[in-house]
Order: structure tokens, then sequence, then C-alpha cells
């Protein structure tokens, strides 16, 4: 009986904080571990310090004024043995002004698991890093023990062709007994995008009004600076009548920037988007997810 406390090594994902501008300090885990008989309670706990570098942020597909907020410092954790399993949860939210001031103490604890055997520190993988886009509602949770995969259907349903979002991971996984249960949707990976014409063909696409006049270079620099918008997705759970029992939106409020003289991003952007459904809120079992890309307007 008794508490222990362990130190948990931190990975810091170097290149993608630095792509989009952050910079982390003395960040440090700990795995603690509250013991009764043949049961147990353990929790990881994160400390740290942050910054944003404004200037660093070069390659931007969010607008990025001081009010806004820069891409999310986020928070991974899985099994050493599992990475696939991966959720990822805000680690810090601050606006760019307040975050590129001075820097930012951070504090995040995990939920409590109780299990009969401790997870000891080595089988945790906990990572500090950041997308380009990222939306997420999972907490800091460790994965259970009972999961239970379910079959996903990718579906791309957008018109506009400028912008794609290319999912190189794509999972969804029961976690958990059915009243404390949850659903967990993970998908990540790029948005690719075309060459400046073919972007200002989709701007004008979106804005009927605009006409369809793209013949020469005139238009384009007639319209830079302009930005088009990337797609979103809908996250479906359905169960085995296929009764849709619940249904996700999720827009990465991105864009891709054109600027003066047809510039482009020199890269594509990362992105990730995961979200959780509790079990004990649907109306019958889930047995399969269909995920939809689709335009932002659409959403």
């Amino acid at each position: 009986m008794g508490k222990k406390v362990e130190e948990l090594e931190v990975e810091i994902d170097e290149l993608a904080l630095s792509l989009v501008g952050w910079q982390v300090e003395n960040v440090r885990a700990r795995l603690v571990t509250d013991s009764f008989d043949d049961t147990h309670f353990q929790e990881i706990v994160v400390s740290g310090t942050a910054r944003f570098l404004h200037e660093d942020w070069s390659d931007r597909f969010t607008r990025g004024e001081d009010d806004d907020y820069p891409p999310t410092l986020l928070l991974g954790l899985s099994p050493v043995d599992r990475p696939e399993l991966v959720t990822y949860t805000h680690a810090l939210l601050e606006t760019i002004k307040k975050a590129g001031k001075r820097p930012v103490r951070l504090s995040k604890s995990s939920s409590t698991w109780e299990c009969s055997k401790p997870v000891k520190p080595e089988k945790i993988r906990l990572q500090v890093t950041s997308f380009d886009l990222s939306e997420t509602d999972l907490d800091l949770v460790w994965p259970s023990s009972k999961m239970k995969p379910l079959p996903v259907e990718l579906l791309d349903e957008t018109v506009h062709e400028a912008v794609r979002l290319k999912p190189t991971a794509c999972d969804a996984t029961i976690v958990g007994k059915r009243r404390e249960g949850s659903l967990q949707v993970r998908l990540g990976g790029f948005a690719e995008f075309g060459s400046a014409k073919e972007l200002l063909a989709d701007f004008v696409a979106m804005e009927p009004w605009r006409g369809d006049d793209l013949d020469d270079e005139y238009d384009i620099e007639a319209e830079c600076p302009f930005e088009v918008s990337m797609p979103g997705i809908a996250v479906e759970v359905l169960d085995g009548t296929d009764f849709l029992l619940d249904k996700r939106e999720v827009s990465l409020y991105g864009r891709v920037p054109v600027g003066e003289g047809a510039a482009l991003p020199s890269r594509q952007p990362r992105w990730i988007a995961q979200c959780s459904f509790d079990l004990d809120d649907l109306s019958g079992e889930p047995t399969r997810v269909v995920v939809r890309v689709m335009d932002a307007e659409d959403l």
C-alpha cells in the first residue's frame, strides 16, 4: 500500500514543433501509482514550459492574427508497443499574443485508471508535438486492455479538387466497458494542394458571382493574395442495421494561402482529427464507422 512516484520519459518532437513555431523547455512527466492491496490507481502528470516564436512560423495554414490561437501544442500518449493507438490531447491553449510574449508554464494530468498490475514507465510513450491543423476532444487517457477495433469506410465526397485531404491513418476502436467505454476515431495525414491557377479555380467556384474567366495570369495576379479553405470531415457511427447512432462534423479551419506573385507554401500541412463517442449515450451497439471527407462549405 502507498504512493509511488516514478519519472516518465518524454519525447520532444523537435521537427514538428519547429515547423509551427513552438519551443518547449524542461518538459517532465511523472507516473503516480496509488496501491491498495491488489488494486492500483495510476495517473500521468506533466509539467513544462512553452513559448511560441511567431517569426519561426513560416508556412501558415491558419490566419495567425495576435488574438488567434497558434497550432495547438499536444501531448500524445500510447503504449510503446502499440504506437498506432496514440491519442492526442491539448497541452496548452493560449493566444498567439500571450504565448509569444513570454514563456508559459503548462501542467496536465491524465485521467486516473485502475489496474490489477501497475503499468511500468518503460511501457508508456509520451510525446510533445504539434500539427499545422488539429481537432481533438480526447483526454489524456491510458488505453484500456479492453479494446475492440471497428471497420471504417472512408469516402471522399469533395467537389473541389485543388486541395485534398490525404489520410495516412484512419481507425476506430471501442475502448473500455459499455457503461464507461467510448468509441474513439483517429484520423491524420497531409493535405495536398495544386498550382496557384488550380487554387484560383476553386476559389472562384466557391464564390459563383465572380464568374469563370481564368484564362491568363492576369486573373491570378489580380486576385492575389487569396486563400482556399481546406475540406473537413464528417464521422458517422452506425449499428448493424445501418441506423445512424451519432454523427460528428470536424472542421479543421485550415486554408491554403496564395501570396503576392502567386506564392505557395513550401510544404504540405500535417493534420489530425480525433473524436470520442460515449457508448452509454448511443441508442444501439456501434458496429462500423463511415468517415466522409467534405468540402468546407458543406460542414
